[in-house]
């Protein structure tokens, strides 16, 4: 059965996207996409918003030294500090999407 996606966020460097049916999610960032179940979704946001969260103010801007973890043990994202921040606010309209539509759907 193939994935009726549902979007969640749409930008210049990717998306995310919600499969209605098996709930699964994806996200595709500059040239790297992750399919992730909707358990390993939270927490990979979760680990994002941390790593976010971080000062990096002393550490070139352009230089990709920042390392996510992802749910397969061999994949890795490194990043630099302006695309963990790009991501993080990909991932922040994504939750605050599902938030939304989560609301409706109480009103149907």
């Amino acid at each position: 059965m193939a994935c009726d996606f549902q979007s969640l966020y749409y930008g210049e460097e990717g998306y995310v996207v919600r499969c209605k049916q098996c709930g699964h999610y994806q996200i595709a960032f500059i040239s790297t996409m992750l399919t992730l179940n909707e358990a390993d979704f939270y927490i990979f946001c979760k680990q994002i918003r941390y790593k976010a969260l971080q000062s990096y103010s002393n550490i070139n801007q352009d230089a990709k030294i920042i390392m996510v973890a992802t749910p397969s043990q061999d994949v890795n994202l490194i990043l630099t500090p302006g695309e963990l921040t790009r991501l993080y606010k990909a991932l922040e309209e994504a939750d605050s999407e599902i938030k939304t539509q989560e609301l409706l759907c109480l009103f149907k």
